[in-house]
């Protein structure tokens, strides 16, 4: 089964980043939903990147897809655009929007790859389906029966310089070679070691061909199959693989946001190009060599010069994800498209002449914000990191009309241990005393009802007591065997006036609950002894007959 399947539904995306304080959620119907904390809210709309003031506008945006777009790549001297989409549709369009000649349609194989033929009449494309299909541009059908041999999705693909052959590359670590006349593979199979292999590139000259994968490796290869090489750099997966004319160099991008540039003949790293804030996904060199343009999934195309090793021009935005970006055979055009299953076209004149404007604007927030001091804010970035406990359930996002239908706050509340449960119950409990000095009774307050029915994080109101003194702390020695008989005989109004001997106080001990005390009187004998208790509100009492001695 192909491991491009949905995720189980009721689970965060933690692997999808949409950008600081935005989290994607799958609901446990399995449809997707969004919450952003920059702006307390949650939607069923996937949120786009806000677009600096001066940022450059495509000069076409091409809508037609229902699915994300995997593979683009241009036709000819019209600069016409062929996209391939995981919906199992491929189209050709014109640089303005208008689509040219019939769908492709696989019936409902998702495509994953693509690849045009060196006189850009074929195109390959590789499917989830395990399988590959070839189809003829000019005829708009396909050839022949899908290829079959991979075991799981196939995930990249290059068509030879020389045309003699197809290279695939799969989720299940292999790189198999097929023959465009008759569709059968022309060699065994290649294990690679990547895991997934992500990309597949042959050489200009046909001579050999470079593959990349999850293994965050580059392997070189003979056409007869033979690992050459194993490049060493990257820190994650590579994802796009490039050669320069001359074959002299290798260009890779990777998940960990970098292009590299190698020397074919023996790895070593030449360059490296910083500048993406996620993953690159794809890119591409210019028709002369002087540039390079990267897709990235900060939902940015960018441009680099390849004699300074910098970027040029302000970044190209898109409103979601990007997965591939070609140019124009002329330099003039660049094509870019994602997961917003829209094809961006855009100036490569214009994003040049461009440069500057988004670092102006940059330029002037931040003289403001020097003549002003800066107030503090709550920042997304800076908040605890949640327990794992509530992992899926973080931040109080608020859920609009457009999610619920109700404009009100849904926040689910984490649930309460049983040690907080008691501590809430009893919390309103409350001990009080009166010192053993005291003529008469305490003065009861006004009753407050403190008693929740509900738990809620409201605290009681605790009852003021009269303060004792270090020394006049008592602590209560256990009843004889003769005084627990004789008050037993009390309650039971046989002996109300028998004596009993006095209880001694042992200082320095404090009782926990309800306070006994016992009051001198004038005549030397043991007083009344009288218990005091408050719970809610309310005060309960015991006093019992007085005694002499």
């Amino acid at each position: 089964m192909s491991s491009w399947n949905r995720p189980l539904p009721g689970v965060r995306l933690d692997f999808l980043q949409l950008g600081p304080g935005c989290e994607w959620h799958i609901s446990p119907l399995g449809r997707s939903y969004f919450v952003n904390h920059n702006t307390r809210t949650t939607s069923w709309k996937k949120p786009t990147p806000e677009r600096p003031t001066g940022s450059l506008t495509p000069e076409c945006i091409i809508e037609g897809y229902s699915g994300c777009i995997w593979g683009i790549a241009c036709v000819g001297t019209s600069c016409n655009i062929l996209s391939a989409s995981s919906n199992g549709l491929i189209r050709q369009w014109k640089r303005d929007g208008e689509p040219v000649g019939k769908l492709l349609d696989s019936h409902g194989a998702r495509i994953g790859s693509m690849a045009l033929s060196p006189d850009e009449t074929m195109v390959v494309s590789g499917s989830t389906d395990f399988r590959l299909r070839l189809w003829n541009m000019k005829k708009s059908s396909m050839v022949g029966d899908p290829w079959e041999g991979h075991n799981d999705a196939v995930r990249c693909l290059d068509w030879s310089p020389n045309a003699l052959e197809i290279a695939s590359g799969s989720e299940d670590g292999t790189i198999r070679r097929w023959n465009p006349d008759t569709g059968r593979q022309i060699a065994l199979p290649i294990e690679t070691g990547h895991g997934w292999v992500n990309a597949v590139k042959y050489s200009p000259q046909s001579d050999k061909f470079a593959s990349g994968g999850q293994d965050d490796m580059i392997g070189v290869w003979s056409m007869d199959g033979q690992l050459l090489m194993k490049i060493k750099g990257h820190d994650n997966d590579v994802t796009s693989l490039c050669w320069s004319k001359d074959g002299a160099h290798i260009f890779s991008a990777s998940y960990d946001g970098t292009i590299r540039q190698w020397r074919s003949i023996d790895g070593e790293e030449l360059v490296v190009l910083r500048g993406h804030t996620k993953p690159i996904r794809s890119f591409c060199l210019s028709p002369n060599e002087r540039q390079l343009v990267s897709a990235s999934n900060d939902c940015s195309v960018r441009i680099w010069d390849l004699k300074t090793n910098q970027q040029v021009g302000d970044p190209l935005l898109h409103d979601d994800e990007l997965l591939a970006v070609v140019m124009s055979p002329d330099g003039k055009h660049i094509a870019s498209a994602g997961l917003d299953a829209k094809i961006y076209v855009w100036s490569v004149e214009a994003a040049l002449k461009q440069h500057g404007g988004i670092d102006d604007a940059n330029a002037k927030l931040d003289a403001k914000s020097k003549r002003r001091p800066v107030q503090p804010r709550d920042n997304f970035a800076s908040r605890p990191i949640v327990s794992k406990q509530y992992a899926n359930n973080r931040g109080v996002g608020r859920y609009g009309n457009d999610f619920f239908g109700s404009d009100t706050n849904c926040a689910p509340a984490p649930s309460a241990s049983p040690s907080s449960l008691l501590r809430r119950l009893f919390g309103s409990l409350r001990v009080g005393t009166r010192p053993p000095d005291s003529p008469g009774s305490m003065p009861r307050k006004p009753r407050h009802w403190n008693f929740n029915l509900f738990f809620v994080g409201i605290s009681s109101r605790p009852v003021e007591v009269a303060p004792c003194r270090e020394e006049d702390r008592y602590g209560i020695t256990p009843e004889s065997d003769a005084e627990a008989a004789a008050a037993m005989q009390r309650t039971d109004g046989d002996e109300t006036n028998s004596s009993a001997q006095s209880v001694q106080p042992a200082a320095g001990v404090q009782g926990s609950q309800g306070r006994r005390t016992e009051a001198q009187g004038s005549s030397g004998g043991t007083g009344e002894v009288s218990y005091e208790v408050s719970c809610c509100g309310f005060f309960f009492g015991r006093r019992s007959a007085s005694r002499q001695a």
